[in-house]
C-alpha cells in the first residue's frame, strides 16, 4: 500500500515520497493571535494533527513546525481598540490558543516559533532578497517583493491568471501607493511612531505577513519542505507569496513538494470568519460540547471537504461517537467477566481485516470519513460477538489494544467525561448502570413490573441494552 496525497500545486493525487528518505519536514501556518480562536481554526489544526499522527503511525520521522503570528496589523488594531499593549494582547491570545489545542487533543508542534522572536532572521532574509534583485526598498521605508520579474509564475499555486488575481483579490493585495506593480507584496513595512516596530536598514518597521513563514519554515525545517499546510483561504496570496520569496532566496525548487489545504468550516454555506462576524469561538462550543465530540465532528469529514456547522450537526456527531465509545466500553466490561482462555471467535481476524481497511482508507489522501466508517462496522461485529459468544480475555484485550492503536491516529476515543461541558460523550457510567440493574432486579423480585420496565426504559434511553438470560442479567452499550 502506498500513501497518496492531493497536491494543490499540481492539482493531482500523488504518491507520497519525502525528499529525504523517511524524514518529513512539515510546516503548517499558525494563527494570528488577536482574539480567541474560532471553530474554523480548530478544523484546520485538528485536520493536520491527524495527518501528522498518521505519518508517524506509518513510520515516518516527522518534524512538525507551526508558527505564531504575534505582531500584525490585526494585533495592533485590536490593541488600540482595547487599550492594551499589543505584545501583552498577543501573549494572552497565544495562551488561549494553546489552551484550546490542548483541550482538543492536538499534539504540540516540535517547534512553535513566534514572529517577534525572529526579527533579525527576517531582516537578513529581506536583505538577501534585495541584494539578489528579487525585492526593492522605497523612500517610505517599505520593502516589496518584485513579482513582475517573475510574472510568468504568478498563479503557480492558485492556478489563476494575473488578470483574475488583480480583479478578484481586493483587499487581500497590499494597496500601498509606492509599489511598482499591483501584485507586488510587502516584505517589510514602515511602522508609525505609535506602533510596534524594530530598527532595520530601511527604518523602523515590522515584517510583512508572508515573509515570516518562509523564514521560520526554512530555519526549523529545511530550505525545501515535504509538506506545507493550511486553510484553503491561504492559497493566495499567502502561500503563493511564500513560494516566490523562498525560491528566490535559496534558488531551490520547489519550496514545498506537497501543498495541502483543508476545506472551510461554514455556517449556512458561508465560510466561518471573524471578518464576517459569523463565528463561534472554540471556548464557546466547549461550553456545550465535549472536546471529543468536537474533534469527532471535524475528523468525520475528509480534510479537504467543507463542513457546515450547526448545533444539530454536533449533537449528531456526539451520538455517532458515543456508539464507538460504547463498543469500547462493552469490551472493557466483557473483559472483567471473560474466561481466561484463548477463545477468539474470529476477533483476531476481524482486527487484521479492519486494520488493513483503515490503512487503505488513510493512504487514500487521509480519508478519515471512510476510515471511521470501517470502525463502525468493526464495532458492530465486536458487539455481536460479545453478545452471543464468550471470547477469551486475551482476544478481548487485543480488541482494546486495537482501539488504542487507532486512537493514536484519530484521537477520538479519549475519555472526556470530566470536560465540564453540558454534553457528555460517554454517557452513564458503569457504576450507575450496575446500580440501576440492581434496582431493577429488586423491583422484579417484588413483582413491581411497572418500576422494572421504567428502569429498563431509562437505561435504553442512555443506550444500554438489558438482556435477561439463564445465567442472569447482562447489559451492554449500543
Amino acid at each position: 500500500m502506498v500513501l497518496r496525497v492531493y497536491n494543490t500545486l499540481t492539482r493531482e493525487v500523488e504518491d507520497f515520497v519525502p525528499l529525504n528518505n523517511n524524514k518529513v519536514n512539515m510546516y503548517v501556518c499558525g494563527p494570528t493571535v488577536y482574539d480567541h480562536c474560532h471553530l474554523g481554526h480548530a478544523r484546520s489544526y485538528v485536520s493536520f494533527d491527524v495527518i501528522r499522527r498518521y505519518l508517524i503511525y506509518r513510520g515516518y520521522d516527522v518534524n512538525y513546525v507551526s508558527n505564531i503570528t504575534d505582531v500584525d496589523d490585526k494585533v495592533i488594531n485590536r490593541a488600540k481598540e482595547s487599550g492594551e499593549d499589543a505584545f501583552e494582547l498577543s501573549r494572552k491570545f497565544t495562551a488561549s490558543f494553546e489552551e484550546d489545542m490542548q483541550a482538543l487533543g492536538v499534539m504540540e508542534p516540535d517547534t512553535r516559533p513566534k514572529v517577534t522572536e525572529h526579527i533579525d532572521d527576517i531582516i537578513d532574509t529581506v536583505t538577501k532578497l534585495i541584494e539578489n534583485g528579487s525585492a526593492y526598498a522605497t523612500a517610505k521605508g517599505n520593502v516589496y517583493y518584485d513579482l513582475e520579474k517573475s510574472a510568468d509564475r504568478i498563479g503557480i499555486l492558485s492556478h489563476q491568471t494575473v488578470e483574475g488575481l488583480m480583479e478578484g483579490s481586493g483587499c487581500r493585495i497590499d494597496v500601498e501607493d509606492d509599489k511598482r506593480y499591483q501584485l507586488d507584496f510587502v516584505l517589510w513595512k514602515n511602522s508609525p511612531e505609535n506602533e510596534p516596530g524594530w530598527d532595520s536598514p530601511w527604518g523602523k518597521g515590522r515584517p510583512g505577513w508572508h515573509i515570516e513563514c518562509s523564514v521560520m519554515s526554512m530555519k526549523y525545517c529545511s530550505e525545501q519542505l515535504d509538506i506545507h499546510g493550511g486553510g484553503m483561504d491561504l492559497i493566495f496570496p499567502h502561500h503563493e507569496a511564500e513560494i516566490h520569496q523562498s525560491e528566490s532566496c535559496t534558488g531551490m525548487h520547489p519550496f514545498s513538494k506537497y501543498w495541502m489545504h483543508n476545506g472551510f468550516l461554514t455556517i449556512d454555506k458561508e465560510k466561518m470568519s471573524k471578518s464576517l462576524g459569523n463565528f463561534f469561538t472554540i471556548k464557546e462550543v466547549l461550553e456545550k460540547f465535549s472536546p471529543g465530540t468536537i474533534r469527532f465532528f471535524i475528523v468525520y469529514t475528509h480534510y479537504r471537504s467543507t463542513i457546515d456547522f450547526s448545533e444539530d450537526a454536533l449533537v449528531e456527531a456526539g451520538r455517532a461517537r458515543k456508539r464507538l465509545m460504547n463498543a469500547s466500553s462493552n469490551v472493557k466490561h466483557a473483559v472483567s467477566e471473560a474466561p481466561d482462555n484463548d477463545n477468539d471467535w474470529g476477533l483476531s481476524e476481524l482486527i487484521d481485516e479492519t486494520r488493513t481497511a483503515f490503512i487503505e482508507s488513510m493512504d487514500d489522501d487521509f480519508n478519515t470519513r471512510e476510515a471511521i466508517g470501517n470502525l463502525f462496522v468493526f464495532s458492530r461485529k465486536v458487539n455481536s460477538i460479545i453478545a452471543n459468544e464468550k471470547p477469551g480475555r486475551n482476544s478481548l484485550g487485543k480488541v482494546l489494544d486495537f482501539y488504542s492503536e487507532i486512537n493514536e491516529v484519530l484521537g477520538i476515543f479519549d475519555d472526556d467525561e470530566n470536560s465540564g461541558s453540558e454534553e457528555q460523550s460517554n454517557g452513564i457510567s458503569d457504576d450507575d448502570i450496575n446500580e440501576l440493574v440492581e434496582l431493577r432486579d429488586k423491583a422484579r423480585a417484588e413483582k413491581n413490573w411497572a418500576k422494572a420496565d421504567a428502569i429498563r426504559d431509562e437505561l435504553k434511553e442512555e443506550g444500554i441494552i438489558i438482556e435477561d438470560g439463564k445465567e442472569g442479567v447482562r447489559w451492554r452499550r449500543e
